[in-house]
């Protein structure tokens, strides 16, 4: 038993955890893609067109994130940010557009992180292995101050793939409701510019 314990201290301080290794590209068909749009409208009523923007998101399964109105003399204008399921972007691009007099910029960007979320459950899979060895480790110390130990370093794994557990909770739920940002006035030259990228 004390064989067992003698340098355990030593090993854990020293950095028993191996090192974390990026995982290589994966071919995998179901990516798991984040999605994030923005459009510029000149339209008639700011506040009416907010509005339907902010309830077609709510109907569409998605919500408001913010609102901004602002009424200077020159133009109304408007920045609106919601969240829609991702399947419904596309449709939600064209209904918002028919609520304008003209789109001056569109732009919508996707960002692939199925590599990222693989290499999360990689990692995760490594520490929950090594928790595994720990836990062993903790049923043959005898010395109490290797017990503290393992005790901490326990914590500490549990700390780390709970930390990752909530990194691959967001990217899923990222991915499944787009960003958008709405951006609205009466005056075109008030509206922010961006690329049409369609």
């Amino acid at each position: 038993m004390v064989g067992v314990t003698s340098s355990l201290s030593q090993k854990m301080m020293g950095g028993f955890l191996p090192p974390v290794q990026e995982a290589a590209p994966t071919t995998s068909q179901n990516r798991l893609v984040v999605s994030e749009s923005s459009m510029s409208m000149v339209v008639a009523n700011v506040r009416e067109i907010g509005d339907k923007v902010v309830e077609h998101a709510k109907t569409s399964g998605g919500y408001m994130v913010s609102t901004s109105f602002s009424n200077p003399e020159e133009a109304p204008f408007a920045s609106i940010i919601v969240r829609l399921p991702s399947d419904k972007l596309k449709s939600s691009l064209d209904y918002f557009r028919t609520l304008g007099i003209r789109v001056t910029s569109e732009n919508i960007l996707g960002t692939d992180v199925t590599d990222q979320y693989v290499d999360l459950q990689a990692r995760l899979e490594t520490l929950n292995k090594t928790k595994v060895k720990f836990e062993e480790i903790m049923t043959k110390a005898t010395m109490v101050a290797d017990i503290l130990t393992v005790q901490q370093q326990l914590i500490n794994i549990q700390d780390q793939i709970d930390s990752l557990k909530g990194q691959q909770l967001y990217l899923e739920q990222t991915a499944k409701l787009a960003k958008m940002t709405v951006y609205l006035s009466t005056d075109e030259f008030a509206l922010p510019y961006a690329p049409t990228n369609r």
